[in-house]
């Protein structure tokens, strides 16, 4: 597929404007979209199950990083609620690393 794509975009970069700026008319909404849904994609992951899986991790692991409160997660009821974002940030400094 991605063979198709590429000479599509070379043909029409090295031809045809008309058609490489309809073309770029009709993507603009959906990249627009795309746009949107990744920058919205900083909800909240509700439970150890899908914590674990956002990090890569088995879930004890997950509960064992709340309990040390060395992850940053909070507690909505009984279930670890956690933001991606927080994660992310998490991650980037050394994550879930042994003290």
């Amino acid at each position: 597929m991605s063979a198709i794509l590429d000479a599509l975009l070379t043909e029409l970069i090295d031809g045809d404007e008309v058609a490489l700026a309809q073309l770029a008319d009709r993507l603009a909404p959906l990249l627009a979209e795309r746009l949107i849904q990744t920058t919205s994609v900083d909800g909240w992951l509700r439970g150890a199950d899908q914590i674990a899986g956002y990090i890569g991790s088995p879930r004890s692991w997950v509960y064992a990083l709340a309990s040390d409160r060395r992850i940053p997660v909070r507690r909505d009821g009984s279930a670890l609620v956690a933001r991606r974002s927080e994660l992310d940030s998490w991650l980037l400094c050394g994550g879930g690393k042994r003290p």
